[in-house]
């Protein structure tokens, strides 16, 4: 085979991969859809206060509570990470609720929302809490 053969039949190997195309990332969602009992009920992201873990469901708090089939991690990998922030385990928040954070003991915050409800983060979440308002 010759130098040019050799060349040519490399190349067409080096141009073929063995994977396949990474699929594009989808948007962040600007809405979800909550199916209730004879319903789907609409629900704009930015108007999602607060997100609460209850097993294999998540309770969005926005003008009202909304129960959705879907796990909190689930539904943290698919909203805007620029918006919402996990808190803790059971807990994330939309970032542009937060009216104000008290530090407490071992690391924790006391996360007030614009509407009044307190919630406690956990440790691990620290650093993130810390990076998304610039406290570090």
């Amino acid at each position: 085979m010759t130098d040019d053969a050799r060349e040519a039949n490399h190349s067409h190997y080096a141009k073929e991969s063995r994977f396949p195309p990474a699929a594009p990332i989808p948007a962040p969602l600007d809405r979800i859809a909550v199916k209730s009992v004879n319903r789907i009920v609409i629900v704009p992201a930015a108007s999602i206060i607060r997100l609460e873990a209850e097993d294999n469901y998540v309770r969005l708090w926005a003008d009202r509570p909304y129960l959705h089939k879907e796990t909190l991690t689930g539904l943290m990998d698919r909203l805007d990470p620029r918006e919402f922030l996990r808190i803790h385990r059971s807990h994330a928040v939309n970032v542009r609720a937060v009216r104000e954070l008290r530090p407490l003991l071992h690391g924790e915050y006391q996360v007030v929302l614009d509407n009044g409800t307190e919630l406690t983060s956990g440790r691990s979440f620290r650093s993130a809490i810390q990076a998304m308002f610039g406290l570090n």
